[in-house]
């Protein structure tokens, strides 16, 4: 008797992406911008790049303001080239940092 196993679903992603199962990418953008109003530009672009905003913070800092913004649903490489895209806004540092979470299994939630 044969035994054929099936395919595995075929994941869409960049070279540089880190997919393996039981983890979540996930990505810190640190700007500082000029006018806190251009967290509402940069939002929009985050969304129609397809990010999933999880967490979201603008805080004055030294005459400018400090965007902190946590993002998955892009690769690693789109984050790297959206901070680089955003310079237009930025005052000083920007910057992105990846993070690589476990994720709960199913069970941990009840």
């Amino acid at each position: 008797m044969a035994y054929e196993a099936s395919k595995p679903p075929l994941i869409q992603s960049d070279e540089d992406d880190f997919c393996l199962p039981g983890l979540d990418v996930q990505h810190e953008l640190l700007l500082t911008l000029r006018e806190w109003e251009s967290s509402v530009s940069i939002l929009q672009r985050l969304s129609e790049a397809g990010a999933e905003v999880h967490a979201l913070s603008v805080n004055p800092q030294a005459g400018a303001f400090v965007l902190k913004c946590r993002v998955k649903g892009i690769s690693a490489s789109r984050a790297r080239a959206f901070v680089a895209e955003l310079s237009v806004f930025a005052a000083g540092a920007a910057c992105v940092e990846h993070i690589i979470l476990a994720k709960a299994p199913e069970h941990a939630r009840a």
